[in-house]
């Protein structure tokens, strides 16, 4: 039974430089067979997106890491999964083959190595104001001393998570800030925030978190991104088994999390452009080299390879900046390009 062959031969020949830019998207020829072509097709995508898988994250860990990865079971794999491009389909009797492109989820991958310590990075740090209103008919409170959100919160001093950790206001800001108040914290003017700011230092990113006991016992907490004005809520139950401001905390830095990646995938949508492409190559080893030049290019952010054959591959840049930047760079590094219709050569 033939297995997949993942095409690998640039990372053995040249390595991998912590410096350079890693490439997220792996292509990956597959011809497997099993009892029809529907297993066998079946069977080829799961081992398509585990080597790609492990490929990528060969690039940011060790191999022993890597050998811990591979101990994932598929469905958790196929989660950093962020899409398949497929090519060159041919399926029929007990053979399923095509030349698979799998692109792997960045943020998702990345924070995955964090959590489990498999890779050293500078964490990005989250300034967090707990402000908390008793009841209902009460006043938020923010410095008050019977402020049992902000309490806990400074009990966990510094929470970590992925590739983030989050601080807790303090008493710093309160003297240094006058108008800084539960109210203007809930409401906060560009003035005050831009003076948090200069305090911090080290973050533009301001949550804040406001925590409400409803009248039947339950916490209700608001989550506000102080940056992009986006914010989200959520409701933890009265447990009298558990203290109810810890299961808070949890369940605020899952969603700060995911708000943070939410507003990455917002800001890429933004700014990334493409353009299609086709490049003549010689033999598959001369694609693969100008492949991971043109990955490593400061303007690019990816090459998605759409198909290949015959000596010619079409592709898509994804860049950032304007196109004449990205002319610009291409032509300082050897390359050149010539439009034909609705794509570009590129040479």
């Amino acid at each position: 039974m033939k297995k997949i062959f993942l095409i690998c031969l640039f990372c053995l020949i040249f390595g991998f430089s912590a410096q350079a830019k890693v490439n997220y998207e792996v292509l990956v020829p597959v011809d497997v067979e099993a009892e029809n072509s529907v297993a066998a097709k079946d069977k080829a995508m799961l081992e398509a997106q585990r080597k790609a898988f492990l490929e990528v994250a060969g690039k940011l860990t060790s191999a022993e890491n890597v050998e811990k990865l591979n101990t994932l079971e598929d469905g958790s794999v196929q989660h950093f999964v962020q899409s398949i491009g497929v090519a060159n389909e041919k399926a029929g009797g007990t053979k399923y083959i095509a030349d698979l492109t799998i692109t792997v989820n960045e943020r998702l991958l990345k924070d995955y190595l964090a959590e489990n310590d498999m890779i050293k990075s500078e964490p990005e740090e989250l300034l967090v104001i707990p402000v908390f209103r008793r009841s209902l008919q009460g006043y938020p409170l923010l410095w008050e001393e019977d402020n049992l959100w902000c309490q806990s919160w400074r009990a966990k001093g510094l929470v970590k998570f992925g590739a983030m950790q989050m601080r807790t206001i303090n008493e710093q800001y309160r003297y240094a800030i006058e108008d800084l108040n539960a109210q203007n914290a809930l409401y906060m003017s560009d003035e005050i925030y831009q003076q948090i700011m200069q305090i911090s230092g080290k973050t533009s990113k301001v949550y804040v978190l406001f925590a409400e006991t409803l009248e039947n016992g339950d916490l209700k907490v608001t989550v506000k991104n102080l940056q992009n004005k986006s914010e989200d809520s959520f409701t933890v139950l009265r447990d009298d088994n558990a203290d109810i401001f810890d299961t808070a905390i949890e369940k605020s830095v899952m969603f700060v999390s995911n708000m943070e990646r939410n507003a990455q995938n917002n800001e890429a949508v933004a700014t990334v452009e493409s353009i299609n492409a086709v490049y003549m190559y010689q033999d598959m080893k001369d694609w693969l080299i100008k492949s991971k030049a043109l990955s490593e290019l400061d303007a690019v952010e990816g090459v998605e390879t759409k198909s290949f054959g015959g000596g010619k591959v079409n592709f898509t840049i994804n860049y950032t900046g304007s196109l004449e930047h990205l002319w610009d760079v291409l032509q300082e590094n050897g390359f050149s390009h010539e439009a034909v219709g609705n794509y570009f050569i590129i040479r």
